[in-house]
């Protein structure tokens, strides 16, 4: 083929590619895939609650549905991919068990991209992490009896290797049994009250729909895939080119939308049908663009503070860490004797500080944001500079550490100043005390910090 001719059909296919992935087509998707998920739930589970998991969840479940009083759930696909298959201490979903317990089930939705018909989330995560929650409530039935994977999509070949490593899973759990046996047993001390969990998958196009009436043997874990199974380009709808899993790994198409945003404008991006791929843009771009200065909107609460009392989470009398909104701006000045802390450690980048050269600086901001790879590698090299501030007063003082999610970042931290204030000898300091401080927190609150943060706290702490 003549060489010119073979690279202008290679920029054809990319630009085809491109159009078949943009933003419009990808809402669209989203809207199809999240009136297929709330029809399930309206239809064949009314009573039984709803939550994404996250994060490519939350563009399908309606918030109405769970941010009131339900927690989302967090089990990653990577754990259950082929021959990488694991059990998280990091993401023990605990939080869970109280929910599930107390509507007799629970329904989790997530996505997967192009070509898969369940996502390695539902099909080997939440089984491996099913079954061994399982084995702590009924500890002598056997591990065939407690792993349950779906067979159209995991062979049994893939299903007898799995079985095989549960009980090391199961053994790396149990080691931190003193911190989580409360949770897992709340409510069902009683052995004859306890049931067991069980899975169930739907997806677009299967069979059968199960039926529950709260009256079974188990407890349903109720596994919704939101997408149908689709190759990308391939299944053209009316007006618009179909993306399987489109809510997936969203910082790439989103132009900055992301589902609080696209909840709060559903009824608009329904409309996205009847428009093409600019204007849906540009009506993307305005919605971000009116959601960031929102934003900027100061919290209510005294002229000092710049955190809402909800998204502050206490550790100890002294010690308190959470989430701060994006894109705030605060003054030292502004400082009086309503503020509430002694001290308050700011990681994100957005966050704008104006010092008071006059006044004993209370506020300290680092530029890294939670959730970026980049910040969590950055945080190796900034970690000693934070401490130091932490470090700096000698008098007991009221501190307060926040980073933009709350889970991520700032959870690093806390451990960090946690062993500081604990006085512990660096040389007993291990992986597993760093994990059992890290599970203390998941007591407390939904945290997730990201592997490149916890080897920046272990390099830390261990060093």
């Amino acid at each position: 083929m003549d060489p010119e001719l073979k690279r202008d059909l290679e920029e054809l296919k990319k630009s085809l590619h491109s159009n078949n992935l943009s933003s419009r087509n990808r809402v669209l998707s989203i809207v199809k895939d999240s009136n297929y998920v709330n029809n399930v739930k309206e239809k064949y589970y009314p009573e039984i609650p709803i939550i994404p998991n996250d994060r490519c969840g939350r563009w399908y479940v309606d918030p109405k549905y769970y941010e009131q009083e339900l927690t989302p759930s967090y089990f990653k696909s990577t754990d259950g991919h082929t021959n990488n298959w694991s059990f998280s201490t990091r993401r023990l979903n605990l939080h869970l068990l109280s929910q599930v317990r107390e509507r007799n089930g629970i329904i989790i939705v997530d996505s997967t991209r192009r070509g898969k018909k369940i996502p390695d989330s539902f099909s080997k995560t939440v089984p491996i992490w099913i079954s061994i929650i399982n084995k702590f409530l009924f500890p002598n039935v056997s591990f065939d009896d407690l792993l349950f994977t779906p067979e159209e999509t995991v062979s049994e070949y893939e299903h007898s290797r799995i079985l095989r490593l549960l009980p090391d899973f199961y053994q790396s759990f149990v080691k931190f049994q003193d911190l989580i046996k409360g949770r897992i047993l709340a409510n069902v001390e009683v052995s004859e009250k306890r049931k067991m969990l069980k899975p169930f998958w739907i997806y677009p196009g299967c069979k059968e729909y199960p039926i529950f009436d709260g009256c079974e043997e188990y407890l349903p874990i109720i596994l919704l895939s939101a997408s149908e199974q689709s190759q990308d380009g391939e299944n053209k709808m009316y007006g618009y080119t179909y993306v399987q899993g489109a809510g997936d790994d969203h910082e790439l198409w989103s132009r900055g939308l992301n589902p609080q945003i696209f909840w709060s404008k559903y009824q608009e991006m329904t409309e996205f049908i009847h428009i093409d791929d600019h204007q849906a843009d540009e009506i993307i771009d305005k919605f971000v663009s009116a959601s960031k200065q929102n934003q900027n909107v100061p919290p209510t609460g005294t002229s000092s503070e710049f955190w809402r009392s909800e998204d502050i989470t206490k550790v100890t009398e002294l010690l308190y860490f959470g989430k701060i909104d994006e894109n705030l701006s605060f003054k030292e000045s502004e400082i009086d004797n309503k503020f509430s802390f002694d001290k308050v450690v700011v990681l994100d980048t957005s966050f704008k500080h104006q010092a008071d050269h006059e006044k004993q600086q209370k506020v300290f901001a680092f530029g890294l944001d939670s959730g970026s790879k980049k910040s969590s590698k950055q945080l190796r090299g900034v970690l000693p500079s934070i401490m130091e501030v932490l470090k700096s007063r000698s008098d007991p003082c009221k501190t307060l550490i926040v980073c933009n999610s709350g889970e991520d970042l700032s959870v690093a931290i806390v451990i960090c100043y946690l062993n500081h204030l604990s006085g512990m000898d660096k040389r007993t300091i291990t992986k597993e005390t760093i994990r059992r401080d890290l599970i203390r927190l998941l007591e407390l609150r939904k945290v997730n910090p990201q592997r490149a943060t916890l080897n920046a706290v272990n390099s830390y702490l261990m060093s």
